[in-house]
């Protein structure tokens, strides 16, 4: 039986020696981090964090760099509040704003009582109707 074929682990050694081959700070991956090394990496870094192309790394290039890390939250066209997970069905409102929709944004249809439907008007409607409203009086 042959034992060629089987999985051995590499040695700490080993391993070690490939963490070094791959440092971010060996420029030149001669397996050594010198300070010609550190010199380069270093010039590589501020052209990566330079955001206004003038060669050096200073504050507006600090604060730039920060808008982009920075998710902003999204907030509610309607009240501005901060939205929990997502818009109600990615309308960009939240969920009270959608529920209680404005005179402008509430259905035309008229309901068996006698009131004004309290459903949002669907995107879909081309007259004016809620989700429910358009089946009846669009399809026709």
């Amino acid at each position: 039986m042959s034992m060629a074929g089987l999985y051995r682990p590499p040695t700490a050694a080993a391993y070690r020696q490939e963490r070094m081959s791959y440092s971010p700070f060996d420029v030149n991956r001669d397996g050594k981090v010198d300070f010609k090394d550190l010199k380069e990496a270093k010039k590589n870094l501020v052209r990566k964090l330079d955001q206004d192309g003038d060669g050096d790394f200073d504050i507006n290039d600090l604060h730039a760099v920060a808008d982009k890390l920075i998710t902003r939250k999204k907030v509610c066209t309607k009240c501005g509040k901060p939205l929990k997970k997502k818009s109600k069905y990615q309308t960009g409102v939240c969920v009270e704003c959608y529920r209680n929709p404005s005179d402008e944004e509430r259905c035309i249809a008229i309901t068996s009582s006698g009131a004004r439907c309290q459903r949002r008007i669907s995107d879909k409607s081309h007259k004016g109707y809620c989700g429910i409203h358009i089946r009846k009086y669009e399809a026709q």
